[in-house]
């Protein structure tokens, strides 16, 4: 389990399927699943994963929480700060045998999938006061970013050969501290989107490179 734990109540947006949404929360889980754990049962409920997980934590509310196939002792963790602002990163992107985007794909082309793929799932900490519509851009943001980074590695869909623009079940949190003065514009010129593109394109494409690190 990779977990960011905080002491202030953290406002939240995400694809989690775990209090997804816009929620409060005062921890983010990315939680990998066990071995044992077949697909058709994880599918059936993925919430009960996540809430033991939480169990072992000490954390039973307030909290978002994500699955991932990837090993999240392989996570990337990437931090930038400019002026009163900061955001920080972490990706993971590497399954337990060392495989990486093995499900990759184009979105807008037609797949079939048959089994539980692996997922590049990212967790961002904006230590600043974004308004919930920049919240939102910033998901935009990381989302190129992520996209950038696996172009950058020449990454093909699995199901047509085309570049890839992410993996079938990627997974994204944002959260705010909610300190300082509203932030509007999460674009990737603002100022904020320049944090988030950059921490995210980073942290994405070092989890993904980390692969052939962990086969070594």
């Amino acid at each position: 389990m990779l977990a960011f734990i905080s002491d202030i109540e953290l406002s939240t947006v995400s694809s989690a399927i775990y209090n997804g949404g816009f929620k409060k929360a005062k921890a983010i889980l990315n939680v990998q699943t066990p071995e044992e754990l077949s697909d058709r049962k994880l599918h059936e409920n993925p919430q009960k994963l996540i809430i033991n997980s939480a169990k072992k934590l000490g954390i039973s509310h307030h909290f978002v929480g994500m699955v991932t196939a990837a090993a999240v002792d392989k996570f990337a963790l990437v931090s930038k700060k400019h002026g009163d602002l900061t955001v920080t990163v972490a990706a993971t992107a590497v399954d337990p045998e060392g495989n990486t985007c093995s499900h990759a794909e184009t979105a807008g082309e037609t797949m079939t999938v048959e089994e539980m793929p692996g997922t590049i799932n990212i967790m961002i900490i904006i230590d600043g006061n974004p308004t919930e519509s920049c919240l939102v851009s910033t998901v935009l943001t990381a989302t190129e970013a992520k996209t950038a980074a696996i172009w950058e590695l020449d990454i093909k869909s699995r199901y047509s050969g085309d570049v890839a623009t992410g993996t079938i079940t990627d997974a994204i949190i944002v959260a705010k501290t909610n300190r300082g003065g509203p932030i509007i514009y999460g674009g990737p010129a603002s100022k904020l989107g320049q944090l988030v593109g950059y921490c995210t394109r980073k942290a994405v494409k070092e989890s993904i490179m980390k692969a052939n690190q962990y086969l070594q």
